[in-house]
C-alpha cells in the first residue's frame, strides 16, 4: 500500500515521510565565524602586503566556502622585496 500521493524531492532538506500534505521546510541557519576585526598579512622585512603563497583550497559543504587545505610547507613570498618572508598580521580599520 502506498502512503504518498505525490513524488518526493530528493534535494529537499526536510522530507514529509507520512503525511500527503507538504510541510514548509525550516530555513537552514548558517553559522558564520564571528570576525571582530579585519586583518591583512604583510612582509616582516619591508611591510608590503603584496604577498603570495602556493596552496590548495578545498570546498567545505558544511561551511559553504573554500577552505585552505595545504601550503606544502613552503614560505610566503613577497613580490616587493622578491624573497621568502615571514608574515606579520596587521589589523585594518
Amino acid at each position: 500500500m502506498l502512503r504518498r500521493v505525490k513524488l518526493m524531492n530528493p534535494f529537499e532538506i526536510v522530507q514529509d515521510r507520512l503525511a500527503p500534505e507538504r510541510q514548509q521546510a525550516q530555513p537552514v541557519e548558517r553559522k558564520v565565524p564571528n570576525r571582530a576585526a579585519r586583518s591583512t598579512p604583510v612582509c616582516d622585512a619591508c611591510g608590503s602586503d603584496d604577498i603570495i603563497c602556493h596552496a590548495t583550497a578545498q570546498w567545505s559543504n558544511e561551511a559553504q566556502e573554500w577552505q585552505l587545505a595545504n601550503t606544502f610547507n613552503r614560505p610566503a613570498h613577497c613580490n616587493t622585496c622578491h624573497k621568502d618572508c615571514n608574515l606579520v598580521w596587521l589589523t585594518l580599520n
